[in-house]
């Protein structure tokens, strides 16, 4: 009975481990608030190192939208998890709430994704 115990023990830890709990963006505490731009001139000074892999909260203009994801100030992308509400429109000032994956070289954007509107 007790190697039974140990056994299932052990498989459940190791379940745990190998497939740790999914991190949740909106539950954590932003590391930044910043406007778009802002952000958009740490990355461009080569200094944005600092916001990769973070719980940030930016804000700024809509300036572009598809499907998934908004631009703010033409310097930021945004993929949303919820998709877009149908309050927002392009021009409004909106503030929201990801995890900042980064610069794109090629595009010379941000790129924030797991992010909802605030």
């Amino acid at each position: 009975m007790f190697i039974v115990i140990t056994i299932v023990a052990l498989a459940i830890l190791g379940y745990r481990t190998l497939y740790p709990e999914s991190r949740n963006i909106m539950k954590e505490e932003a590391a930044h608030e910043l406007p778009a731009q802002r952000l958009f001139e740490h990355f461009s000074e080569e200094n944005g190192g600092q916001f990769i892999d973070q719980a940030i909260i930016t804000t700024g203009r809509v300036t572009e939208m598809d499907k998934q994801s908004i631009f703010l100030d033409h310097t930021v992308q945004i993929n949303l998890v919820n998709g877009i509400p149908s309050t927002v429109k392009v021009g409004a000032l909106v503030t929201i709430k990801g995890r900042c994956i980064g610069f794109d070289d090629l595009l010379e954007i941000v790129k924030i994704d797991q992010a909802t509107i605030r």
